[in-house]
């Protein structure tokens, strides 16, 4: 009986934080993979995946504070590779290019509008903010846009898809120029 009793203490005094800071305010973090399009085409070859989409090295990762459910301010790092070959601003590369990406943005879970936070299976955001994107060991600044989804795997696990337009403040060199990136990742709720 004692034991029992320890070990729903034990339990009880686990669990009570977690939850707490799920219902308040949370932190998510994300980690996932993603894909550029930087073929310079603008919405023309959108689905062209073997000439445009560049696969190398897709590691993104993110950390996020929600604010009421409806807000949240998201720090993404992501690391690419314009591959030889591939379309980049409507001339083919000759050489790889690394990418590195530093993004900090804003978050408006707009589903929430006509669903319940705390009980969907899904949560629909539009998202935007500043992006630093290094082609080699160029900084190309950007005004980001873009939109995502979120899809419930468990409590506190999701799957999130989304789309980002990166689009060029400095235009350095002719590898920074607007560009898409795609990610498909799998979030934590802290």
């Amino acid at each position: 009986m004692a034991l029992t009793r320890f070990l729903f203490v034990v339990v009880f005094v686990i669990k009570a934080p977690f939850t707490y800071s799920q219902e308040n305010d949370p932190w998510v973090l994300g980690i996932g993979v993603n894909v550029v399009d930087n073929s310079g085409s603008r919405f023309g070859e959108l689905l062209d995946i073997e000439n445009n989409w560049n696969f190398s090295r897709l590691i993104k990762t993110t950390i996020e504070k929600r604010f009421e459910y409806d807000y949240g301010a998201e720090l993404s790092l992501s690391l690419n590779e314009f591959s030889k070959g591939k379309k980049v601003n409507d001339n083919y590369n000759t050489e790889a290019i690394n990418y590195f990406a530093i993004d900090f943005m804003l978050k408006n879970y707009t589903s929430n509008y006509w669903q319940d936070a705390r009980h969907a299976n899904y949560t629909g955001y539009f998202i935007g903010g500043w992006g630093g994107n290094f082609f080699d060991s160029v900084i190309n600044n950007s005004i980001n846009f873009g939109f995502g989804i979120n899809i419930k795997l468990g409590m506190y696990l999701w799957l999130n898809f989304q789309t980002l337009g990166k689009f060029s403040i400095d235009n350095n060199t002719p590898g920074n120029a607007n560009h898409l990136q795609h990610s498909v990742s799998m979030i934590f709720w802290l």
